[in-house]
């Protein structure tokens, strides 16, 4: 089987894993309303999805260059799976709600790094761009579907029924990666966790690069986790019904998340064109503008509105490959699974705190100022990405003197 054909049937897996990831939100203002939970406790929610997977990231990444990656994205979808059915239905309260959200966090860990390992694998470094930008769209596309599904049945199948379709199409994807027969991986030698091999990934660059990952992940899981919510409020203050408003909302959020699908791919190719460094940047600027300004904008008439958060989507996400094909270029190829590994940690750890802060900040301030707190500490991205940017035009002009 082609390296091409592995990558689009992993990607079509990942894409139905991935359902999981935001259903919850696809759901949230119906569920809050039903249960009487405040934007802080929504935000608590989605914070402990982000703690499960982090916290299993960190084995995960101690593990995929040592095991089979396959199993852990086989075993991750099927717990995601079973935990969103048992979600939909038994689910009861609030805390029973935030346990099997974190259990699903657990789950989804096991798809995406051990993914990004196996395609590092298969493509060459000039390739990587590209092959990582349809995998991580394949995330986008994934994540944002769970909202659509939600916009077109939730009137006809209740939050419930949402929950549970999109958990079931995270059980086939276990089943047609366990299918996928891939090539095992190279230099897939046992890494003892010694000091030197934490130093091969803590270099100056690798910090620098997982900094800049780490502030496009706090702006990026924030604004996805509450675009939806968001543009439900946005309709409902423009005279529409409840019904109208999740559903129009809903629709209009997926729309925001799957562009990215497009975006990671076109971000990657330019990745691989005009740099790494360079498209960044651009992508950032233009996202932390969007930030700064769309939750002032409620006012705005819906043509413009949609133009926005249609940018907003794009350029937010457009950067996604770009860091992990940076990673692996830093990194020795024998500690690439490592490396991946604790970017998504340093770069995910963020989001245990972010989508809570802004329903914090939400619940005591408004809409705008709760995207205003995500922007500006999302300014330390490009900062990160200036500095990497001097250190390596500082090294290649060394390297031509010589």
């Amino acid at each position: 089987m082609s390296n091409k054909r592995i990558l689009w049937i992993m990607s079509i897996a990942q894409f139905l894993a991935m359902q999981v990831w935001f259903n919850f939100s696809a759901v949230m203002p119906v569920i809050e309303k039903e249960w009487d939970l405040t934007s802080t406790q929504s935000g608590v929610i989605i914070t402990f999805f982000h703690i499960g997977y982090v916290a299993a990231i960190i084995l995960y990444s101690i593990l995929i260059d040592k095991y089979n990656p396959k199993y852990f994205f086989v075993y991750g979808a099927l717990a995601a799976g079973i935990s969103g059915l048992i979600f939909a239905m038994f689910a009861q309260s609030f805390w029973s709600i935030l346990l099997l959200r974190m259990i699903s966090g657990i789950g989804i860990a096991g798809v995406y790094v051990p993914g990004m390992r196996m395609l590092t694998n298969l493509f060459e470094p000039n390739e990587r761009g590209s092959a990582l930008g349809v995998y991580v769209g394949s995330l986008v596309v994934g994540s944002g579907f769970s909202l659509f599904i939600s916009g077109l049945l939730i009137d006809i199948i209740g939050w419930e029924g949402v929950i549970f379709v999109t958990s079931s199409f995270s059980l086939a994807a276990a089943v047609l990666m366990y299918l996928l027969k891939i090539p095992s991986i190279k230099n897939n030698t046992s890494i003892t966790l010694k000091k030197d091999i934490f130093k091969r990934v803590f270099r100056k660059e690798n910090l620098l690069i997982n900094g800049g990952y780490a502030g496009h992940t706090w702006e990026l899981y924030s604004m996805w986790a509450w675009i939806g919510p968001f543009l439900v409020y946005y309709f409902s203050i423009h005279g529409y019904s409840q019904s109208q408003s999740i559903q129009f909302g809903n629709l209009l959020g997926a729309i925001v998340i799957m562009i990215g699908g497009v975006a990671t791919y076109i971000g990657g190719k330019l990745s691989d064109s005009f740099g790494r460094i360079k498209m960044v940047n651009v992508f950032l600027i233009i996202s932390i503008t969007c930030s700064l300004c769309i939750g002032w904008l409620l006012e705005i008439p819906l043509l413009v509105m949609l133009f926005l958060v249609v940018i907003y989507g794009f350029t937010i996400v457009a950067d996604s490959p770009i860091y992990n094909v940076a990673i692996s270029e830093v990194s020795d190829p024998e500690v690439i699974g490592l490396a991946l590994g604790v970017q998504s940690v340093l770069g995910f750890s963020t989001t245990i705190f972010s989508p809570l802060i802004f329903g914090i900040v939400l619940e005591w301030f408004n809409w705008g100022m709760a995207f205003s707190v995500i922007g500006i500490v999302t300014i330390t991205a490009p900062i990160c990405m200036f500095c990497l940017g001097r250190i390596q035009k500082k090294r290649n002009t060394k390297s031509e003197a010589t």
